[in-house]
């Protein structure tokens, strides 16, 4: 009996401790939500026009998150803009260098430097390729942080499709959408619809970003206007 016994503890014990070895990879495996940042480009500037010498590094952060989404979103966007935040960030991630999604939101800035040389093949490819490097080590470290998935996902959406990384976007805004859906409200869901559609038709999925570009025209959202403007050049 007492063999029989010390059998069953032993049973017990390799449970628990299987248990335990596992319980961390299921903590791991939550996923974190994006910092939440103004939908509109209005307070998007207003908020960046906010940040002072006495700012937090987290309220720097949204700041430069708010930044970058209204730099990206503009048309009258300056490559001396996208370089000055490019310093900024990078100064900020002394302060906050474990931060996957700040890290993703460098990568991501210094890609969206090489919109500015498409006519400049080797200054096109140099910041694509280390931005890209950035955010895909981003993405590697932590690939439940939605944050950095989201930063990953917007970016490589905006980038020309012969730069093949449209999968990657579809990857994560898919992610995204599919673990957020309209938490955020109707209008970030719309805004991760419509680059989750444009990644779709630069990965030559025409019919899904035809879908979803037109699930989007009926919309209340900022995203209505751009998605029928989408539509006419697909």
């Amino acid at each position: 009996m007492k063999f029989l016994a010390s059998q069953y503890v032993l049973g017990l014990f390799t449970v628990f401790s299987m248990f335990v070895s596992y319980l961390p990879k299921v903590l791991a495996e939550e996923y974190i939500p994006p910092t939440e940042i103004p939908s509109s480009n209005t307070e998007r500037a207003r908020l960046v026009a906010e940040i002072n010498e006495g700012s937090t590094p987290e309220e720097q952060k949204v700041a430069y998150l708010a930044e970058l989404a209204l730099l990206t979103s503009s048309t009258d966007t300056q490559v001396e803009e996208i370089e000055l935040l490019e310093v900024k960030i990078t100064e900020l991630k002394e302060l906050l260098d474990s931060d996957p999604e700040l890290n993703a939101a460098l990568g991501s800035t210094i890609s969206f430097r090489s919109s500015f040389y498409t006519d400049q093949l080797a200054k096109l490819s140099l910041f694509s390729r280390k931005g890209n490097r950035i955010m895909d080590r981003a993405v590697k470290q932590a690939p439940f942080n939605l944050g950095a998935r989201l930063q990953r996902g917007i970016s490589c959406a905006n980038m020309p499709a012969f730069l093949r990384r449209a999968r990657y976007a579809v990857e994560d805004l898919e992610l995204v959408q599919q673990k957020i859906g309209k938490k955020y409200g109707e209008e970030f869901q719309a805004f991760v619809e419509f680059y989750l559609a444009q990644a779709y038709s630069r990965n030559k999925q025409k019919e899904k970003a035809r879908n979803l570009w037109t699930k989007l025209t009926g919309s209340e959202t900022n995203w209505a206007q751009r998605s029928r403007q989408a539509l006419e050049k697909l």
